[in-house]
């Protein structure tokens, strides 16, 4: 065969060329009626909540109409989120662009820890409130433990990022491009990247924007699309993180021959335009598969 591994580029689990996955602010009543959707359609997301604003009642005017946004409680939160992520939004949703390093490692740390208390488990993940962020900010990321976090900055892409502490979306669920993307995302052309060829479809945003702009229906349509492929792994943000991760943490021999797995996850390896492709498996080796057309010049005679 002429279409086996070469250079090891990284696929999905179960070697699946595309992924899924989506994020959502704030913990409001609205994402009750979402969560079930996500359910629904078999997708998974990221909700990224502030403890330090648990219940607590309001109104959003800026959009096409006024509507409510009533922060859901410490106790409805334990339960409604579950087989979905959650992830930190800062303990009281500041604007951290500006300040020092000490008041954004106390803004994420604060909310870390009111999560962790309600979650009884290690929270991660963080997008930052109103998308702001800057050098400081980056740097309290990182020393508060945070392994991932999400601007507002949409690409119209599907790359998977550098890096996580600054993961750009592929665009925002109004956006009017959607389902333009999703065809694009579903289809099944190579997709270029120097890296990989998979394709990472990220989408955001915030669930009370359907009560503003009357469009409930269109996210369950999107959902409906994208959701229920079977060459689609659908995955929370951290998922995606940690399994993006455990692929950087491999090691590679110098002829490239032999790959180690040091994680505890299996990692998928192909070429960037074949279907043949490898499992390394936790704590594994797996030889590297090369075309027949090349073996004289990759393989080491002894």
């Amino acid at each position: 065969m002429s279409t086996l591994l070469v250079n090891g580029r990284m696929l999905f689990p179960d070697g699946k060329r595309k992924a899924f996955t989506l994020s959502y602010d704030d913990g409001i009543t609205q994402d009750r009626r979402l969560v079930k959707l996500f359910h629904q359609y078999g997708v998974k997301g990221t909700f990224n909540l502030n403890p330090g604003l648990f219940g607590m009642s309001g109104t959003v005017s800026a959009g096409k109409k006024e509507v409510s946004h009533i922060r859901l409680d410490a106790e409805e939160v334990r339960t409604l989120y579950e087989g979905q992520e959650i992830a930190a939004h800062g303990q009281y949703h500041l604007c951290m662009a500006g300040m020092d390093t000490a008041r954004c490692v106390n803004e994420i740390l604060e909310s870390r820890k009111g999560l962790e208390s309600v979650f009884d488990r290690p929270i991660t993940g963080f997008a930052y409130a109103f998308g702001a962020y800057d050098e400081s900010v980056l740097l309290a990321a990182e020393a508060s433990g945070i392994s991932y976090a999400r601007t507002t900055r949409s690409t119209g892409r599907f790359d998977v990022p550098e890096n996580f502490l600054a993961w750009d979306p592929t665009c925002r669920h109004n956006d009017e491009r959607l389902f333009d993307l999703a065809e694009e995302f579903l289809s099944g052309e190579t997709y270029f990247s120097m890296r990989t060829p998979v394709k990472l479809f990220y989408v955001w945003g915030h669930s009370y924007e359907f009560e503003q702009d009357d469009n409930w229906e269109r996210m369950e349509q999107f959902l409906g699309k994208v959701g229920g492929q079977a060459d689609v792994w659908y995955a929370t943000n951290g998922e995606i993180r940690d399994y993006v991760e455990a692929h950087r943490r491999l090691l590679y021999s110098v002829d490239g021959r032999f790959v180690y797995n040091p994680s505890a996850v299996s990692v998928w390896l192909a070429g960037s335009s074949c279907k043949e492709h490898v499992e390394v498996k936790p704590g594994g080796t797996a030889a590297m598969k090369i075309p027949d057309a090349d073996r004289e010049k990759y393989i080491v005679k002894l």
